[in-house]
């Protein structure tokens, strides 16, 4: 009988033991303690519900995040901004283009989904005026966007944002495309 107690004993404390603090703590804290280790082999929930009590998981760019399985949605749509150009110099590229003050030039942005359906604004002051907006396609096939824009003598000198918009409302931009000079 003895030996069937200290058995019960000994199993007992191996169980809490190999419990150790895993699981055993409830916490409102949203952070990863440090105990937990890296190579988790849990599963998120395949829900996207409320993930409120879950564990953040810190991530940062150009690193690696190992022994965690990060699922990133691809965007809903296929607008990509690629390459802009002028007509007038029978390119485009993605580094932009220069524009002069008191001109009238026909802008044509490149990429993925895009087309003269869209919606075409420029960042900064609305002092560049812009018509004709239509469909075109590159040498290779890539679809494209043109329209013409008439830069003011006053109009303010900078880099402007080419912002795209589709009809469901999906936005892709070149960044600084359009550089108003002297």
């Amino acid at each position: 009988m003895l030996r069937l107690g200290s058995l019960f004993l000994v199993v007992s404390l191996l169980l809490l033991v190999g419990c150790g603090t895993r699981g055993l703590q409830s916490t409102s804290s949203t952070t990863v303690p440090a105990a937990v280790p890296a190579t988790s082999s849990a599963q998120p929930p395949s829900s996207t519900g409320d993930i409120s009590g879950g564990n953040t998981v810190a991530v940062s760019a150009g690193a690696d995040t190992s022994g965690i399985n990060i699922t990133v949605s691809p965007s809903a749509g296929s607008e990509n901004a690629e390459s802009l150009g002028k007509v007038s110099d029978g390119f485009a590229a993605n580094t932009g283009v220069i524009v002069h003050r008191a001109s009238t030039e026909t802008i044509v942005l490149f990429g993925t989904g895009l087309s003269g359906d869209m919606s075409v604004t420029l960042s900064g002051p609305n002092d560049i005026g812009m018509s004709n907006t239509h469909s075109v396609q590159a040498k290779d096939g890539t679809p494209g966007i043109a329209f013409d824009v008439v830069i003011g003598s006053t109009s303010a000198m900078g880099a402007r944002t080419v912002y795209l918009k589709a009809a469901n409302n999906d936005v892709t931009a070149f960044t600084g495309g359009l550089e108003v000079t002297q």
